[in-house]
């Protein structure tokens, strides 16, 4: 019976390189989040700008315009934050990304290295029963001989 020694292995790997494939996929999904409320945010920024415009044509008080100024400084910080958390969460993609593609390059290895083993595990039991069926021949020769 064929039995691959390395079997825990290589299941470690498989499990390894699913829990980053995972990880992965949520790390890409909050990235997909972060960029949207980055458009939302720009998306308010423009149509603040053009609030602006609007009301600076027909005539806008200081209070009204401190308080416009107010709100574009605070978008933009919002914007300057989730810039920074999606320049970080990339970095960490470009990590699990490495990690995962090292551990499927792992599991290959070991899945090759099985199927080789296997191949030379059948290779050899044929191998081990054709002898047994020379033998029996031979056997079975020599006594029909002796008759």
């Amino acid at each position: 019976m064929f039995r691959f020694r390395l079997s825990r292995l290589l299941s470690l790997k498989m499990s390894q390189e699913e829990q980053l494939k995972i990880q992965l996929g949520a790390l890409r999904t909050e990235m997909r989040r972060i960029e949207d409320s980055l458009r939302k945010c720009e998306e308010q920024l423009k149509g603040l700008q053009l609030k602006t415009l609007t009301l600076s044509s027909r005539g806008i008080s200081g209070l009204e315009l401190s308080q416009l100024l107010t709100y574009k400084d605070s978008i933009q910080a919002e914007l300057s934050l989730l810039m920074e958390k999606l320049t970080q969460l990339r970095q960490q993609e470009d990590i699990l990304r490495n990690q995962y593609l090292e551990a499927r390059k792992e599991r290959k290895i070991l899945q090759n290295l099985r199927e080789r083993r296997f191949r030379t595990y059948v290779f050899e039991q044929d191998r081990a029963h054709r002898l047994y069926l020379d033998e029996l021949a031979v056997r079975k020769f020599a006594v029909s001989k002796q008759d």
